[in-house]
C-alpha cells in the first residue's frame, strides 16, 4: 500500500521556517504499519520557486509519478485557500486514491468543508494518529468499511456522516517521532536564523518540535486543532459546548479515559527527541512550539533537569512559548529554563487592560502578571518577548491607551495583531453570524427582519460567506473580519499603526475627532489620559484665566 502526505504552502513571508510535524508523525505511523509512504512538502519546495506557490503543473506531475492508495492533506486554518486550490489537482492527478483531509483547516466544521471542497472523501476530526492507522489497515484489508472507524466525517456522494467520536490519546509517549528522513530538512535549515535571541539568530541547523497538545488556558481567540477537550466540545456541539460535552463523555466512556484540556508526553520522551535530532542531524537550536510550556511547571522543571543531565544545554540551545500567570506563581522557573539552555520565552500578553483580559480574552491573567513576567525575564538577563492584539470585542480607546502606555513604561517594541476569529475558536462560534455578514451584506439585511428569505437560501449565503472568510485567513498579520463591537477595520488599522509608533498624541486626536463625529462612548477617553492628549491640554489652556503659553 502506498501513502502520500501533502503539505501545503504557508504564506508567511515566503520562507519555510518550521518542520511539518503532522506529516512527519503520520508518515512514521504509516511506516510503523508497513506502508510505503512519501511526503510532498510544497511548503519547502516553494524554495525552488523564489518563495512563491509551487506551480500547479509541478504539483500534478509529482503526484502522478506513483499510484497512491491514500493521499492525505492537512494544515492550519490559514492554509484553507491553498488547499482548496490543490484538492481538484490531486483528484485529477490520482482519481482512484482515497483523499483524506485533517488538521485545523477542516477539523472544526467538516460537514461545511465537504460541501465547499466536495472532492474530499473523508475528514479526520482532531488527532489523526490512531484514526490514520485504522484507515490504512482498512484500505489494506480491502473491505474499506470506514463507518466503523471513530473520529471521521464521511462524504457519501454529498451526504455527510459523522462516525462515533474518538477519544484523545491518553499516552503521548506512544506517538512516534516524526519521520525526519522523509522531510526536506536541508531546505528548512537554510532558514534557521530567527531574530528572537542571539543563539536563535546565529543558528545554522535549527529544528522545531511540538509535544504539548491543547492548552490549560481558555483564551476565546484560540483553538488547538481539535486536540483538546474544549475543541471537541465545540466541534461536536457546533459551538454549543454543553451539547458537545455529551458526545465527548461517550468517547470517554468507550475508551475508559478522561480527556484533558492539555496533555504532554513525559519529559524523557521530549529530551530523547532532541537528543536524537542532535546525534542524527547535528541540530544546534530547537524551537519548541508547544502552546504553553511554562503552564506545566512540574513538567518543565523535570525537562530542564534531564536536559542538563544529558549535557544538551551546552550544545543545543532552545526557545519556547510561555504564559504570565505561571511565571508569576513560580518566577524561579525562568532561571531554571535559562540554566538548561533556554535562549528565549515568548509570552502572549494580548492586552494590558484588565477589563479586556477578563471580559474578552479569558486567559486568566492580569496586567500585574505581565509586569511580574517582564521583571522576571529581565532579571534572568533574557529579552522580554510578548505578543499583543487589538480589536477584541469590547475594547475601547481607554483599553488601548492602557496597553500602549504599558509598552512605554517597559520600553518594549510591539506591532500588535488585529484579533482574528479563526474557525474553531470560541470567538468564531460566538460571533459567527456577525462575521459572515461582513462578507455578504445580504445577510445583514436579512438579519434586520426587513426581508423574508427561505432558510435554504440563507444557508447557502452563509456557506459562501464562510468560504470567503476562510480564504482570507492566510496571514495573521493582515486583517480579515473583525469581532470588535466598537471599531471598524480602517479604524483598527490606524490605531494599530499609532500604537506601534507609540504615538499617543494621534491616538487621542483621533478619539476626539471620532467622538465629535459620532458621539459614541468608545471614543471618549478617561481623565487619566489627558496628560497625553494635546486636545485636552489646549482646551484647558484656552479655558483658563491664566496667560496662554505660546512656546509649546
Amino acid at each position: 500500500m502506498k501513502v502520500l502526505l501533502i503539505v501545503p504552502e504557508i504564506r508567511l513571508d515566503n520562507k519555510p521556517y518550521h518542520f511539518p510535524f503532522w506529516a512527519g508523525i503520520l508518515a512514521a505511523v504509516a511506516e510503523r504499519n508497513g506502508m510505503q509512504v512519501g511526503i510532498l512538502d510544497l511548503n519547502a519546495l516553494r524554495d525552488n520557486f523564489k518563495g512563491n506557490l509551487v506551480p500547479n503543473e509541478v504539483v500534478a506531475e509529482e503526484i502522478s509519478l506513483e499510484k497512491w492508495d491514500l493521499i492525505g492533506i492537512g494544515g492550519l486554518t490559514s492554509t484553507y485557500a491553498r488547499i482548496k486550490q490543490l484538492v481538484p489537482i490531486i483528484r485529477k492527478s490520482s482519481p482512484d486514491s482515497i483523499l483524506l483531509a485533517g488538521g485545523g483547516w477542516s477539523t472544526y466544521n467538516p460537514d461545511e468543508i465537504l460541501q465547499l471542497v466536495p472532492e474530499i472523501d473523508m475528514i479526520c476530526i482532531g488527532e489523526g494518529e490512531e484514526t490514520f492507522a485504522e484507515i490504512c489497515d482498512e484500505i489494506n484489508s480491502g473491505t474499506r468499511n470506514f463507518d466503523k472507524i471513530r473520529g471521521l466525517c464521511l462524504n457519501n456522494k454529498g451526504e455527510f456522516k459523522f462516525t462515533e467520536p474518538r477519544a484523545l490519546i491518553s499516552d503521548l509517549d506512544t506517538v512516534p517521532y516524526p519521520a525526519y528522513h522523509l522531510m526536506e530538512t536541508e531546505i528548512y535549515y537554510k532558514y534557521s536564523s530567527l531574530p528572537l535571541s542571539v543563539d536563535s539568530y546565529n543558528s545554522k541547523r535549527r529544528a522545531s518540535v511540538v509535544w504539548e497538545r491543547g492548552c490549560p488556558r481558555g483564551c476565546t481567540f484560540c483553538s488547538h486543532n481539535g486536540m483538546s477537550r474544549g475543541d471537541l466540545q465545540n466541534i461536536y456541539g457546533k459551538g454549543d459546548r454543553r451539547e458537545g460535552e455529551k458526545l465527548v463523555r461517550i468517547s470517554d466512556k468507550m475508551s475508559n479515559t478522561f480527556q484533558l484540556p492539555a496533555r504532554w508526553p513525559t519529559p524523557k520522551y521530549a529530551v530523547e527527541n532532541i537528543k536524537f535530532l542532535k546525534e542524527k542531524y547535528d541540530v544546534d537550536f530547537i524551537s519548541i512550539l508547544d502552546e504553553n510550556m511554562t503552564s506545566n511547571l512540574k513538567w518543565t522543571k523535570e525537562f530542564c533537569r534531564l536536559y542538563v543531565e544529558e549535557g544538551l544545554e551546552k550544545t543545543v540551545k532552545w526557545g519556547t512559548l510561555g504564559d504570565a500567570p505561571s511565571v508569576a506563581v513560580k518566577p524561579s522557573i525562568v532561571q531554571t529554563m535559562k540554566d538548561a539552555g533556554c535562549a528565549y520565552i515568548s509570552f502572549g500578553f494580548e492586552s494590558a487592560s484588565n477589563k479586556v483580559l477578563n471580559q474578552d480574552i479569558g486567559k486568566g491573567q492580569l496586567q500585574i502578571h505581565e509586569q511580574q513576567t517582564i521583571d522576571t525575564v529581565k532579571k534572568a538577563k533574557l529579552t522580554p518577548l510578548a505578543t499583543f492584539m487589538i480589536g477584541n470585542p469590547h475594547e475601547n480607546i481607554n483599553d488601548l491607551m492602557e496597553t500602549v502606555t504599558f509598552w512605554i513604561r517597559n520600553n518594549i517594541e510591539v506591532d500588535p495583531f488585529i484579533c482574528t476569529p479563526y474557525v474553531g475558536s470560541p470567538l468564531f462560534f460566538d460571533y459567527k453570524d456577525f462575521l459572515l455578514q461582513q462578507y455578504d451584506e445580504r445577510l445583514k439585511m436579512i438579519a434586520s427582519g426587513k426581508y423574508k428569505i427561505s432558510d435554504e437560501i440563507i444557508k447557502k449565503l452563509k456557506l459562501r460567506a464562510l468560504d470567503k472568510f476562510m480564504q482570507e485567513c492566510g496571514d495573521a498579520t493582515q486583517y480579515t473580519a473583525t469581532v470588535s463591537q466598537y471599531f471598524s477595520i480602517p479604524e483598527l488599522y490606524a490605531l494599530k499603526r499609532f500604537m506601534y509608533k507609540k504615538d499617543t498624541r494621534r491616538m487621542l486626536q483621533m478619539a476626539h475627532q471620532r467622538y465629535e463625529q459620532t458621539g459614541l462612548e468608545q471614543w471618549k477617553h478617561d481623565e487619566e489620559w489627558a496628560k497625553y492628549c494635546n486636545v485636552c491640554k489646549a482646551q484647558d489652556e484656552l479655558g483658563s484665566t491664566l496667560e496662554v503659553p505660546l512656546n509649546r
